[in-house]
């Protein structure tokens, strides 16, 4: 049996695709943003976020080491 806490996370993370996807759906649809220029904005979005990974990992490292030194 799956746990309450897990159900509720994957409601939640299920709810938040569907979400993207009826964006994406009336971008493309009712609005009339061509797919490519959404594509380029999807991509630009996942470089964002890798972005923000990548500088939040090291300071996260950082921060973690310092607290063990203290």
């Amino acid at each position: 049996m799956l746990s309450r806490k897990y159900v509720k996370a994957l409601r939640t993370a299920s709810l938040g695709v569907l979400a993207t996807l009826a964006l994406i759906w009336g971008a493309v649809d009712i609005v009339g943003v061509s797919s490519d220029a959404l594509l380029g904005y999807v991509w630009l979005s996942i470089q964002g976020v890798g972005l923000l990974i990548l500088t939040a990992v090291p300071a996260a490292l950082l921060l973690r080491f310092m607290r063990r030194k203290s």
